[in-house]
């Protein structure tokens, strides 16, 4: 199945990279072949909005409108449900007058593995949207369209992206599952050391004695700084989410 996605994947993005700019292009005078590349033009029989981030039900809202619009070339499932109960959505594009899922070659597209790089979710509702709206208006969009099969899960990770938009923006890059971290049988049960008490983990600093570059700061120890030139530090920063200030040595 790998090799079937791996092999479709190739010919349909080529036979897609042949066809988009043409269409796209913001210096090629308009004729009745080409269409704009917005979702709220009258002639389009579905309007989306393209100008802001969509949360986890306005993906799906929008995914099961383009699949009410085009019954025939689009099925919309689940995958599975997510540890906080939300749908892995997944649209399946296929026509099947001209054959069946399997008998063709298909190109998988997922987004959204970690929770807060939220831009290919979008990237994947304005690729069906594009493909259903000039589907019989470009020939090559119908030729693809016809001779292959997508896949495209628009985001693997609903709880992270939901955690993303709707907090304070610093996280989440995984999912939700409880973890074990220190193997005592018992999940989460110790907390995160929350230094600045806003309610998210921004950094991540390992406790590295006499090998590392930075020190606690005097006044505020939750505060790390470079040391002098020459001398060496306690911690090293990991890992940072977000936006974190760190102060300069004197």
């Amino acid at each position: 199945m790998l090799n079937r996605y791996s092999r479709a994947a190739r010919l349909g993005l080529a036979a897609a990279l042949t066809v988009l700019p043409a269409s796209m292009g913001a210096q090629q005078p308009r004729n009745a072949a080409m269409v704009p590349a917005s979702g709220s033009d009258p002639q389009f029989k579905v309007r989306l909005d393209f100008n802001r981030w969509h949360d986890v039900a306005e993906l799906k809202s929008d995914f099961e409108k383009l699949a009410k619009a085009f019954p025939k070339l689009l099925k919309l499932s689940s995958l599975g449900k997510s540890h906080g109960g939300r749908d892995i959505i997944l649209m399946t594009i296929n026509n099947p007058d001209t054959g069946t899922e399997m008998g063709k070659p298909a190109m998988y597209i997922e987004a959204n593995v970690h929770g807060n790089e939220i831009q290919g979710s979008e990237v994947s509702l304005y690729t069906i949207w594009y493909l259903m709206e000039n589907y019989g208006r470009i020939d090559q969009i119908t030729r693809l369209v016809n001779e292959r099969v997508f896949y495209v899960v628009p985001t693997v990770n609903p709880d992270g992206r939901d955690h993303f938009l709707k907090g304070t923006g610093s996280g989440s890059r995984t999912g939700h599952v409880p973890v074990d971290d220190d193997n005592d049988g018992a999940a989460d049960e110790d907390g995160d050391d929350d230094l600045n008490g806003n309610g998210v983990i921004e950094q991540i600093r390992k406790y590295v004695p006499g090998q590392g570059t930075l020190r606690r700061n005097a006044q505020d120890p939750r505060i790390l700084e470079p040391v002098p030139a020459g001398q060496t530090g306690d911690y090293v920063i990991l890992g940072s989410e977000g936006t974190t200030t760190t102060a300069t040595a004197a």
